[in-house]
């Protein structure tokens, strides 16, 4: 496994987040948002600007974090979540978002493209079929696409908690969808991520996200909060996951703000990794 960062949990001016990850070893990033415009809103020129600022820094990327389907699946009104930089859209707008997020995680030579489930209904059960219809349409145009469709489990989403996950990725066999697995995001709905939520998903999971949650519902450093993550890096490792441990800290520190927060994430994971007796790559 190796760590990554989304650039914008440090700093919307790229430069500054790739200095910041540089002088933590880390290579690889995951884009969201840059200069306060979601990354699959940037036209060309922009977004080979951002390319060549990657390459002359010797970063890769290992996802683009698409708002694809953060959005109401009947009708309209204001989002339920963050929105990061994007532009809320309509439900028949969302194909036109997937579709410019494919191009430009081929264009950055990124593998996974995140999606989501439409804001959170009332009761997700009942509408988890079509969520399973729009996804499996996705996977296919991301098959076609040469990419994995990363479905994230996000609480403010109707797929929210592993077992959630787990019954999508049991109607859709197609291995270009895959789960961004997010503990955090679990806990935030109260419900127990490992090992319970986590035994759902076991097996089709393409990306990670790490972040932490207290008791009363605040982000914190990983590792402080509800989450085993010991039990759980060590359970991807025995799992033979081998892909990227990627960085949202959802937090600020009173002495360094959103940087602070994420030197002091990135130690506390490392040290969580060797507790758990997972080798990180460099």
């Amino acid at each position: 496994m190796r760590l990554s960062v989304i650039t914008d949990e440090i700093s919307q001016d790229l430069d500054l987040a790739l200095g910041v990850c540089a002088d933590l070893g880390i290579r690889t990033v995951e884009l969201r948002a840059v200069g306060g415009t979601n990354i699959v809103s940037h036209d060309l020129g922009s977004l080979q600007r951002i390319k060549s600022t990657l390459a002359d820094g010797d970063f890769d990327v290992c996802a683009i974090s698409s708002p694809f389907l953060k959005c109401h699946l009947y009708d309209g009104g204001a989002p339920q979540g963050a929105m990061h930089s994007a532009t809320p859209a309509s439900r028949e707008e969302q194909w036109g978002i997937l579709e410019s997020s494919l191009r430009v995680a081929r264009l950055l030579g990124a593998p996974v493209v995140r999606a989501f489930s439409f804001w959170r209904a009332e009761k997700p059960e009942e509408v988890r079929e079509e969520v399973a219809d729009v996804l499996s349409e996705a996977a296919r145009r991301a098959e076609s696409a040469g990419l994995v469709l990363g479905l994230e489990n996000e609480h403010t989403c109707n797929i929210g908690t592993g077992i959630e996950a787990g019954w999508v990725l049991g109607r859709i066999a197609s291995p270009s969808l895959g789960v961004i697995w997010d503990p955090g995001n679990e806990a935030m709905l109260g419900s127990r991520p490992f090992p319970a939520g986590y035994g759902h998903i076991r097996g089709r999971i393409a990306h990670v996200h790490l972040k932490d949650v207290d008791v009363e519902g605040n982000w914190v450093r990983v590792g402080t909060g509800v989450i085993d993550y010991p039990g759980q890096l060590r359970a991807l490792a025995e799992d033979g996951y081998a892909g990227v441990l990627s960085l949202e800290t959802h937090y600020e520190v009173a002495e360094g703000g959103l940087e602070g927060a994420t030197r002091e994430s990135v130690a506390a994971l490392r040290e969580l990794c060797g507790r758990a007796g997972v080798e990180l790559q460099s």
